[in-house]
């Protein structure tokens, strides 16, 4: 079991608490990665552009593509919404399966699965990919919600992704210390 995990790029999208989509999204990723016990996960890194992404997906041959996202319209707007390829079917019960644990996680109403065609990741990558848009960023409540949900924004997440692939989501809670610990020290 093979998963490419994709933060988004945007580091000029700024947060209505003054942050970057590019920034908190990498925070999702840091908490969801030691939570995939038993994937082969590989992330995007910081420095990475989109394109540079898609390709390391693309070589990596992963079963599925996940890119994590906020959103941003009008900065009333809120919920979540899972975009897959039009037609995909494994795309499609991807989105499904990781939206069923964000729907009940999300403090109002959610925008569902949709399918997309022109979004870059959902079209160039070879594996079946889902784009996660947690809440709206230019929303205060929106910004602030995840900010305070990182980590269960990110379990949420986790727990999708296991079932997709049929195996039971176990929070390790060592490796969870470890990669803190990891990141602490690295921010020394």
């Amino acid at each position: 079991m093979k998963a490419y995990i994709s933060p988004s790029t945007q580091e000029h999208n700024i947060t209505a608490l003054g942050d970057t989509e590019e920034n908190i999204m990498h925070k999702i990723v840091d908490a969801l990665m030691p939570m995939l016990v038993g994937i082969d996960a590989l992330r995007g890194k910081k420095t990475d552009s989109l394109s540079q992404m898609v390709r390391e997906s693309n070589l990596f041959k992963p079963e599925i593509h996940v890119a994590i996202h906020s959103n941003a319209h009008d900065g009333k707007s809120r919920g979540c919404e899972i975009y897959h390829y039009k037609g995909s079917k494994n795309g499609k019960r991807l989105a499904d399966t990781i939206y069923k644990y964000m729907e009940p996680l999300t403090p109002t109403a959610d925008r569902g699965v949709k399918e997309n065609t022109t979004f870059y990741e959902l079209r160039e990558t070879n594996a079946p990919a889902v784009l996660i848009e947690v809440d709206f960023h230019d929303n205060y409540e929106g910004a602030k919600w995840i900010d305070a949900n990182i980590y269960n924004i990110a379990e949420a997440i986790a727990k999708g992704i296991c079932e997709y692939f049929g195996i039971t989501y176990k929070n390790d809670p060592y490796k969870l210390a470890v990669e803190q610990i990891k990141k602490i020290v690295s921010n020394l």
